[in-house]
C-alpha cells in the first residue's frame, strides 16, 4: 500500500511541476508580447516593474534586454538567473547544461543567433520562442536595430527560402546576400530555464 501511495504521490507532484512550468511558459510569451507591443525603438531604455516583488530598474531594449526584461518581469523564481549580453545569457545556461540545437524548441524559450552584425561573430542576436508552427516554422520575438521588438521567423526545413506558398517562414537578420543572411543560416542554438526538451 505505502509502495502505491508513494508512486501516486510523485505522479501528482510530477503534474504540479509540469503544469506550474506551463504556466510560467505562458508567462513569458504574454511578457514578450507585452513589450512587443509597447513599440519601443531599438535600444530604447524604459523603467520596468517586478510584478512579483514591486522592484523597479531601468532596461535598454536592445534584444538581450528584451530577453532579460521578459524573464525578469515573467519569472518568479528561478535557480538561473540571466542577465548580460546574448554571449552572456548563451554562458549563464551553458553551465547549467540548458543549451540544446537538434529539437524542435518549446514556447519561452530562448533561440540565439550567429553573425547578424558581421559573418564571423559568434552569438550576436538573441529572442523568444513565441510559437511553433505546424511546418515547422519557430516563430520569435526579438528586438530587432531598425524597427524594435517584432515577430521573427525561422524554418530549418528551407533553409534557404525566406517565403514559401506567400509565407514568411525565415526572417532576415543581417544586411548581406540571401540565403545567408537568413534566420536559418544565423541560428546557433535554444537556450532554456526548464527542462530540454528530448
Amino acid at each position: 500500500m505505502r509502495f502505491y501511495t508513494f508512486i501516486i504521490f510523485m505522479l501528482l507532484l510530477f503534474s504540479m511541476q509540469a503544469f506550474n512550468q506551463d504556466n510560467t511558459r505562458l508567462e513569458i510569451v504574454k511578457w514578450a508580447n507585452f513589450y512587443m507591443n509597447k513599440k519601443y525603438k531599438y535600444n530604447q531604455i524604459d523603467t520596468i516593474t517586478n510584478p512579483f516583488s514591486k522592484e523597479k530598474k531601468k532596461v535598454n531594449f536592445d534584444c538581450s534586454g528584451f530577453v532579460n526584461a521578459v524573464y525578469w518581469t515573467a519569472v518568479e523564481k528561478t535557480a538561473v538567473k540571466l542577465q548580460g549580453s546574448t554571449e552572456n545569457i548563451h554562458y549563464i545556461l551553458s553551465k547549467e547544461n540548458k543549451i540544446y540545437i537538434n529539437t524542435s524548441p518549446n514556447i519561452g524559450d530562448i533561440i540565439f543567433f550567429d553573425g547578424t552584425t558581421s559573418p564571423n561573430k559568434k552569438l550576436t542576436h538573441s529572442g523568444i520562442v513565441v510559437d511553433v508552427d505546424e511546418d515547422g516554422t519557430i516563430i520569435y520575438i526579438h528586438s530587432s536595430t531598425s524597427k524594435g521588438p517584432i515577430l521573427g521567423y525561422m524554418n530549418l526545413k528551407y533553409p534557404d527560402m525566406a517565403k514559401k506558398d506567400g509565407k514568411m517562414i525565415n526572417s532576415y537578420l543581417r544586411r548581406g546576400e540571401a540565403p545567408y543572411s537568413l534566420a536559418s543560416h544565423c541560428f546557433n542554438s535554444y537556450g532554456t530555464i526548464f527542462e530540454k526538451p528530448n
